[in-house]
């Protein structure tokens, strides 16, 4: 059979379990798979099972008790290996009644499947389940080898998840397929060739406590804190020295969000500058004992992203001397995770294959993005030193979100993107 012909073949057979792909993504979202504490046994055994129908060996294994991680093999004969990587785990729902749709629920609404963790990435796993099933049933000699590698704790760090993985090299192969990522629409797709750094600062204010009908004999934490921040935020000021080669990427990354958005004058500005200056969010502050008590204590955390390959040290030191600048006496800023982004040349093999299956299944060719979050595919890329590339059907703007859902369309299209890149990959 011609190579057109295998193609065609394996796309039908996508097309063929549209049906079983819904009931799955369906099926994943019912299972509760929180990060913290990131248990993920009982998805794990759902996941085995459904493979173990199939006849299809997976491997299970666990740094922690309970936190498990699945590994799907399918040999192939062709030159070459490729890692598909997922997480399992979620963020929480928050109050389940300000849901419209049961976040546990996994219903299926108007070629919508909502839930939490249904683009963020559970979606993406049942899309990789069913290209595996397809992919099994080919000739060895019609394809390459793929490991499926479905993991746990991505949400808070994976440190028993792909961080572990790679650090214990379970992770080798040629290029490897995140599925975490969004904005993918079959009529505008998306490839993601990098994603941003990561660096949080803890703010940790000393004051003096006091009566509150005496606050001026004490000194108080709280506003140390508001202080500080005046100055910290001005990281986002501090201008990247980024690499050339991206400068492109930038571009198409930008005129992705506008299409998918629609943004005010000020969210423009702020999205122009997105690459080459940090982005800096304040998003937890606690403080205070009690509403009559000048607090003597208080912390904030700050969510700093930063364009890959640039210094993320000179980011570190330009937020340490600007909290030494506001000289508030007693706030320190404590650095308690810093790394780095990932990227790939836009030109490399493994860009242009994956972009020519993308083509192949949707006839249009992909945007390449830079992501502004990050994902496991940092520790893959820098741990396993393996290439990243992201791709997923997550719907731009739900993941973590109240109904959060993924679409029927984004689901069959990135099934057969899957299905049909071990068809085209050449190491």
């Amino acid at each position: 059979m011609s190579t057109q012909g295998i193609l065609e073949k394996i796309v039908d057979e996508v097309e063929s379990e549209e049906d079983e792909l819904v009931d799955l993504c369906s099926k994943l979202v019912q299972i509760p798979t929180v990060s913290p504490p990131g248990e993920s046994r009982e998805i794990a055994k759902f996941i085995e099972s459904y493979f173990g129908s199939l006849g299809i060996a997976t491997h299970i294994y666990e740094k922690v008790e309970g936190k498990s991680n699945v590994c799907v093999e399918l040999p192939g004969k062709r030159e070459g290996k490729i890692i598909w990587l997922g997480h399992v785990d979620t963020v929480p729902p928050g109050d389940p009644s300000s849901w419209k749709h049961d976040p546990y629920g996994g219903e299926v609404v108007n070629g919508r499947i909502y839930g939490r963790g249904s683009s963020d990435t559970k979606g993406a796993v049942a899309a990789a389940m069913i290209a595996a099933k397809a992919l099994s049933r080919l000739p060895r000699d019609e394809r390459c080898s793929v490991e499926f590698w479905f993991t746990t704790c991505e949400e808070i760090g994976a440190r028993e998840g792909a961080r572990w993985l790679a650090e214990e090299g379970f992770f080798r192969g040629d290029v490897c397929i995140v599925g975490d990522s969004e904005g993918f629409l079959p009529r505008d797709p998306v490839i993601d060739v990098g994603c941003k750094g990561i660096l949080r600062v803890k703010l940790k204010a000393k004051g003096l406590a006091a009566h509150g009908s005496v606050p001026f004999l004490g000194e108080n934490a709280v506003e140390k804190l508001i202080e500080v921040w005046r100055y910290a935020r001005r990281i986002s000021e501090f201008k990247l020295d980024v690499p050339k080669a991206l400068e492109p990427i930038f571009e198409s990354s930008i005129s992705l969000f506008e299409r998918r958005m629609k943004l005010n004058k000020s969210q423009e500005a702020s999205l122009r500058r997105l690459y080459h200056f940090p982005t800096v969010s304040l998003n937890i502050i606690r403080g205070g004992i009690k509403a009559n008590v000048v607090p003597d204590y208080a912390e904030a955390h700050l969510d700093i992203r930063v364009t890959p390959g640039t210094d993320m040290n000179s980011v570190k030191d330009r937020m340490i001397n600007l909290v030494k600048e506001s000289k508030v006496d007693g706030v320190e800023a404590e650095i308690y995770s810093l790394r780095e982004g990932i990227y790939e040349d836009p030109k490399s093999p493994y860009v242009k294959s994956l972009s020519e299956a993308v083509r192949r299944v949707t006839g249009f060719s992909p945007t390449l993005r830079i992501l502004t979050g990050g994902t496991d595919g940092i520790h893959v890329k820098q741990i396993s030193k393996i290439p990243c590339l992201g791709l997923a059907p997550g719907v731009h703007g739900t993941a973590h979100t109240v109904d959060e859902y993924v679409t029927i369309e984004n689901l069959t299209a990135v099934a057969k993107i899957y299905a049909v890149y071990p068809l085209l990959f050449k190491p």
